[in-house]
């Protein structure tokens, strides 16, 4: 695990986010973030790490962490039941793809996870972004929750199912421009989803 330098990372235009804890390498800020809650660090802190070792996706499944992607790990303490978290999948995926169509990109959510984009010069519909929740829980509530994402933003992909926001546009994408914006859209869907599961509980 080896530290980065986040200073281009400015806290005050990330609504919502306590701290950031930035690495150069990492096996997995999933790993990482999992640590640091076991260890009880505060909710809303926000791991980011420039490539990863092994990555991972859903069911185990592995995730291609180049330099030039976004990969993140937010950890949470939502007030609400274990029944309720598939649902936060979801609507991460969802505001993951409200980000992206800011680019002027077709997108569309595959459940539970995976965000694809529309290539229009391939003319087909690819893997852009995935995400990946995990949970401990106390007497069936959720004690924290560590919700991962990998965004293909302008990284090199040697998968023909995958592309990145750079392969599509032709150009490069801010990396910070990309998570002020995601979280704008992720808060506003993350309240209404803690909301709701409260007043289901």
């Amino acid at each position: 695990m080896k530290p980065c330098n986040c200073e281009e990372l400015d806290l005050s235009t990330l609504p919502g986010i306590s701290r950031i804890v930035c690495l150069d390498e990492t096996v997995s800020t999933q790993a990482v973030a999992r640590e640091m809650a076991m260890e009880g660090t505060a909710q809303n802190t926000l791991v980011l790490a420039e490539t990863q070792t092994a990555g991972v996706g859903r069911r185990g499944s592995a995730w291609e962490s180049g330099p030039g992607g976004l990969y993140m790990t937010l950890l949470l303490k939502p007030e609400t039941g274990l029944k309720f978290l598939p649902d936060l999948s979801v609507l991460s995926g969802e505001a993951v793809a409200e980000t992206i169509a800011l680019y002027g990109i077709k997108t569309r959510v595959k459940k539970p996870n995976d965000v694809y984009a529309y290539h229009p010069r391939r003319r087909k519909w690819l893997k852009l972004a995935g995400i990946i929740a995990e949970s401990s829980s106390i007497n069936r509530e959720a004690g924290w929750l560590l919700l991962g994402a990998g965004v293909n933003l302008n990284n090199k992909l040697k998968l023909e199912t995958a592309v990145s926001v750079r392969d599509i546009l032709g150009r490069r994408v801010s990396r910070e421009e990309f998570l002020k914006e995601f979280f704008r859209f992720f808060w506003l869907r993350y309240s209404s989803w803690e909301y709701s599961s409260l007043s289901k509980s």
